[in-house]
């Protein structure tokens, strides 16, 4: 994520307290619903302490629109402490070292911090190409990632535009067919569409879009339905996905899948995520992707006082079996854990009328490009510009504040008038990153 530089960091930032009640690592979907669900209380400073290494949050599941140019950053960022330090609890932007469950403390950059209660919610990371096809591809996970494609998508355009294009200068393969590949491979697609009827002159190269997944579906821990309509509308927009396709071998030429050799000049890894590097070294049973197993009350077994929430945290569910790391399983865990850490301040028991997480599933919705999604809301098939209104109208509702609704509806109602940013068509001037 962008990092800001210290003269823009409120004093607070980098002051470590000795200790708070409640420590919270993370102000993503499960840190934030948390901290805005605890009660007034326990929602000051001296009680709740959050702790995150960024001074600004950023709304991760809209980076693909940024990477195509059809969002500005901005609009997508907001400081984590403003800078007249209006934050009803305490803020430590520090990166964390680690945890000694032991003490009860948290390890940072900036000394220790002791706890009675810990959550921990610092999300996921990029899932990395395996080894020997490592550096061969970009990841896609962080605002960083979509600046770096963007970047790469104009350079290759710029070149094709200058008759400079090698072969698969104007092919992009994106590795990894689950919900992130999706998105990204229509956004592209239609970036190229968009690019190829605005453009003062076209190129000759052929603009290709491959979307390459190992399995035999698409987003295969969704209903069936998610994965018919994807391969419906990719194929409409052009995308050509390859099913049964891992990818064996990679260069700064391009990708070999089953044996063929596919030029491609931008490559794309978004097979997967794993859990961050502080969760992972927590004690416990670990899942592929290192999740730590948690307990019906999402906390660290033998350790009742830490939380681990969203992608982090490993929780069976009694008929739904395990949570997939999702926004909308995070964004259920923060509020329960507030209101159980809230219960067990209160009454002074830790067993006491607490009950265990409860997820309800609303359903799910992907994007496949500006006019088209597909989604399954509380059990009902939706496809097509009714699921486009939908995802829009959940992201927006889950954005932290009034700003950023304001900002990303502006810049979607104003996407046919002002073009895609990063992407110059009267020339083939670069246009610098925004």
């Amino acid at each position: 994520m962008t990092q800001q530089t210290s003269e823009n960091i409120h004093p607070s930032d980098r002051r470590p307290p000795a200790g708070a009640r409640i420590v919270v690592v993370g102000a993503g979907f499960a840190g934030g619903t948390f901290l805005q669900s605890l009660p007034p209380g326990l929602r000051r400073r001296g009680e709740t302490l959050l702790v995150d290494r960024r001074a600004e949050y950023v709304f991760a599941p809209l980076i693909h629109e940024v990477a195509t140019g059809r969002l500005h950053p901005d609009s997508l960022r907001t400081r984590i402490a403003p800078i007249d330090g209006d934050l009803p609890y305490g803020f430590l932007r520090t990166e964390v070292t680690g945890v000694d469950l032991r003490q009860k403390t948290l390890l940072t950059s900036s000394g220790a911090v002791k706890y009675r209660y810990l959550v921990l919610a610092p999300g996921s990371v990029a899932a990395s190409p395996p080894e020997g096809q490592l550096g061969h591809f970009q990841t896609f996970w962080s605002l960083d990632d979509a600046f770096r494609l963007r970047n790469s998508l104009n350079e290759t355009w710029r070149a094709a535009l200058a008759k400079e294009d090698k072969l698969g200068g104007l092919t992009v393969t994106i590795v990894g067919g689950g919900t992130t590949g999706v998105e990204l491979a229509a956004e592209v697609a239609v970036l190229f569409d968009y690019l190829n009827r605005r453009a003062v002159r076209t190129p000759d190269a052929q603009m290709r879009v491959v979307l390459l997944e190992a399995t035999d579906r698409l987003m295969g821990w969704l209903d069936l339905y998610f994965h018919e309509v994807a391969l419906e509308e990719l194929s409409r927009l052009g995308v050509e996905v390859r099913l049964n396709a891992p990818v064996t071998a990679a260069n700064e030429g391009g990708v070999e899948v089953d044996g063929e050799w596919l030029p491609a000049a931008t490559r794309v890894w978004t097979a997967g995520v794993q859990a961050n590097p502080l969760v992972r070294d927590l004690p416990g049973e670990h899942d592929a992707a290192a999740r730590v197993r948690v307990s019906e009350h999402l906390t660290l077994p033998g350790h009742p006082e830490v939380y681990v929430l969203g992608d982090g945290g490993l929780y069976e569910h009694p008929r739904l079996g395990h949570l997939p790391p999702t926004a909308s399983v995070a964004v259920q865990q923060g509020p329960y854990a507030a209101r159980d850490v809230g219960l067990r301040v209160r009454n002074g028991s830790e067993e006491r009328r607490r009950r265990p997480f409860e997820f309800f599933d609303r359903g799910y919705v992907v994007s496949l490009g500006p006019e088209s999604a597909v989604g399954d809301p509380l059990g009902i098939k939706l496809k097509g510009r009714a699921a486009q209104a939908l995802y829009r109208s959940i992201l927006l509702y889950y954005m932290k504040n009034r700003r950023e609704r304001i900002l990303t509806g502006a810049d979607w109602a104003m996407e046919r008038t002002l073009g895609r940013l990063g992407f110059d068509l009267k020339s083939s001037a670069f246009s610098p990153q925004l």
